[in-house]
């Protein structure tokens, strides 16, 4: 028998109230990013596999232990420094297109040009990705 298909992974509305950077990094990128996207300093490391490379990755330069980490972007495959928020094919910010591939990944389905986010984990909430969403459409506020 075939095993019955994913649901697809519903994303929440962003939020009517006000999220700033201190809200997210508390219950989303300190809470689960950092670990493998940070400066070496920072997680007194290497940095981890999303920042100074490891595991078969390339480095990607991707620090989310601090507000000017998350707004320095990533290296493209070029080495050139691009923006986490800038759109993905579909439009989404990459950051969020990242964080709502890994429910993609865990149903099955290829992701395309974004690899899902946490690596190997499970993915966060649609509450967590609303507020991470939120705060990059309210333009990302200290």
């Amino acid at each position: 028998l075939d095993a019955p298909a994913a649901e697809p992974f519903k994303r929440l509305p962003v939020l009517d109230r006000p999220v700033r950077f201190d809200e997210v990094n508390k219950k989303v990128f300190h809470k689960t990013c950092w670990h493998c996207h940070s400066e070496p300093d920072y997680a007194i490391g290497d940095g981890g596999p999303g920042n100074s490379g490891g595991f078969g990755f390339k480095p990607r330069g991707v620090d989310l232990s601090s507000y000017q980490g998350i707004s320095s972007g990533y290296l493209d495959e070029s080495g050139s420094r691009k923006s986490l928020f800038s759109p993905a094919k579909s439009g989404t910010p990459r950051l969020v297109e990242a964080l709502v591939a890994r429910h993609a990944e865990e149903g099955g389905a290829a992701t395309g040009e974004v690899r899902g986010m946490p690596l190997g984990l499970p993915p966060l909430s649609a509450e967590e990705i609303q507020l991470v969403e939120t705060w990059v459409a309210q333009g990302r506020p200290r």
